[in-house]
């Protein structure tokens, strides 16, 4: 149908799309993450002082997991480590972009790659009076970390949301999208996520895995 007459009918792939967003389970604190993406919009699109509104980048960052039941103990992994996201959005900021980080938990972050991968347990040392510091060699490297992402929170520059499952992610974008849809060219997406290419319908999956028992008894052994 011509768009100028009516609207244009829906095609397979709408209905395909409609049909994931429809069936798949609800997004923990939607309402907690619209409000804070509508926030940081507002935030960089009138700066304070009245300076020129920032351009705003959603960068994506690390794999999706497909659930393969609702209590999900098995589940199939996009592998991705998430450095390039968490680098690009370093840049990103450092180039005056307010980034939306869409990443999965667990992967790389903005402002540590010159850390340990066990951080925790190789940056910081107990004391002898029990005072827990930073272990002397990453001493440098945790306070450079420490002061540049504060500085990207408390400019108003950094949102960070984490997903695990392809729902969580494809539902967060969507509403990532929803909010920057007025922001016209200072919108920008930099979808470096590893995203699955396919999902098990909600609807479809049993509610638990199912485990098989043998039950021994004297009349069997």
């Amino acid at each position: 149908m011509d768009s100028r007459n009516g609207p244009a009918s829906e095609t397979p792939l709408d209905a395909e799309i409609e049909s994931f967003f429809d069936s798949a389970p609800p997004l923990k604190d939607s309402a907690g993450i619209i409000k804070k993406l509508k926030e940081f919009i507002e935030f960089n699109s009138t700066p304070p002082g009245k300076g020129s509104p920032r351009r705003v980048v959603c960068v994506t960052s690390g794999g999706t997991t497909v659930p393969l039941e609702q209590r999900c103990v098995r589940f199939i992994d996009n592998f991705s480590s998430g450095n390039r996201g968490a680098t690009s959005t370093e840049y990103f900021i450092k180039a005056g972009y307010a980034v939306i980080f869409l990443y999965r938990r667990g992967s790389f972050q903005p402002y540590c790659q010159s850390l340990p991968e066990d951080l925790l347990l190789e940056c910081f040392e107990c004391s002898d009076d029990s005072t827990i510091q930073v272990h002397q060699p990453h001493t440098e490297a945790v306070k450079r970390a420490v002061r540049d992402h504060h500085a990207a929170v408390a400019a108003g520059q950094l949102l960070k949301l984490p997903f695990t499952t392809i729902f969580e992610y494809l539902q967060m974008l969507q509403s990532i999208a929803m909010s920057m849809r007025d922001l016209g060219s200072h919108a920008v997406f930099y979808l470096a996520a590893a995203v699955s290419d396919f999902y098990v319908p909600w609807e479809s999956m049993v509610m638990f895995k199912y485990i098989n028992t043998l039950l021994i008894t004297a009349d069997n052994i």
